[in-house]
């Protein structure tokens, strides 16, 4: 069973999930000057989460007493049939990344996972979170592994090549999160609007009410890191919910009220991206805001996967050809028509 402090850090993804595509997203006007800009810790080939942890010394997150009801599977009886990437070219993807690391640790695996998919004709977005328990073939010299440890071992650029690699999209840039100051952005943009189950109510346990409630910082880490009710599927729902419910509340926000979030906001964030690409991407959606629609999914789909035990974990094998088909014609805002 995950610890107390393991289950905070859990929530703490979705706050930078928020950030990030604010930042994308709604920060165009505010960010034109390096002064903010500056403020974002730069990843690139110089840095040290660029470091690399080799094939030879790759690792294997077990899971001991969770193998009851699921098909054991030898490694080798798990093939990988080769597909062609999604034409994808139209949209805008980015990688937002939410990681569980405590302070004074390097580079961690990857808790949060999901992309920001846009299409920047018609100013749709898509939230598509990508499950960390999902079992992928890695790139290169590495074993087949959690996706989760693709971050872990070869920061953005192995992710972005294992996410290519099995699902076939096309990351454009990437950005990852320190947990840090989680409840007062939160807090600083007057807490969020949230509709609770009666079983999520009833874990919240701070009089909160199955319906629609007001949730403050505090809360809504407490609402993000509920899983043990149902699933990491879930999990990830309500994730997607919160930045939807900020996304919301922002866009109503003064522009001294925003420039307040961001002071907050960008020490806690990490990119591969230069001032110009974030400043070019943000001019470019910012003057649509009321345009903007979004639309949420997980991979893999209910329908996608095989559960299984492997090398000592507990996985989802994903059906790769099905979740293309989804990724296609219904989670990213590509508008492509299907063959029949």
């Amino acid at each position: 069973m995950k610890t107390k402090g393991k289950k905070k850090r859990v929530g703490l993804v979705i706050i930078g999930i928020i950030l990030l595509l604010l930042l994308v997203i709604v920060g165009g006007v505010f960010f034109a000057a390096n002064h903010y800009l500056n403020k974002i810790n730069k990843i690139d080939e110089n840095s040290a989460e660029f470091e690399t942890v080799a094939p030879d010394l790759e690792d294997f997150e077990t899971d001991e007493g969770s193998s009851e009801g699921l098909e054991q599977i030898a490694p080798e009886d798990v093939s990988w049939e080769v597909l062609e990437p999604l034409m994808d070219d139209e949209l805008i993807n980015l990688l937002l990344v939410g990681q569980d690391r405590r302070p004074g640790q390097g580079r961690q695996r990857s808790d949060s996972m999901i992309v920001c998919s846009i299409n920047p004709e018609t100013m749709e977005v898509s939230l598509v979170s990508f499950l960390r328990d999902l079992y992928v073939d890695f790139p290169g010299d590495y074993s087949d592994n959690r996706l989760n440890a693709a971050y872990a071992f070869g920061g953005f650029p192995l992710l972005t090549e294992t996410l290519h690699l099995n699902f076939g999209v096309t990351i454009d840039g990437c950005f990852e999160v320190d947990f840090g100051g989680f409840v007062q952005i939160i807090d600083t943009v007057g807490g969020v609007d949230i509709t609770l189950t009666e079983a999520e109510a009833r874990i919240m346990d701070d009089g909160s009410v199955a319906g629609l409630n007001h949730l403050n910082g505090d809360q809504a880490l407490k609402y993000s890191r509920i899983r043990y009710i149902d699933s990491d599927f879930n999990r990830t729902g309500r994730q997607r919910n919160v930045i939807t419910a900020v996304f919301n509340k922002i866009k109503g926000q003064s522009a001294s009220q925003f420039l307040d979030l961001v002071n907050v906001v960008l020490p806690c964030i990490s990119t591969d991206m230069s001032n110009t690409q974030i400043m070019s991407l943000a001019m470019q959606f910012a003057p649509k805001m009321a345009d903007i629609q979004l639309s949420s999914y997980y991979v893999p789909p209910r329908d996608a996967y095989q559960s299984a035990m492997i090398r000592g974990m507990a996985v989802l094998v994903p059906d790769r050809a099905k979740i293309r088909e989804y990724l296609k014609y219904e989670y990213l805002p590509l508008h492509a028509e299907k063959e029949e």
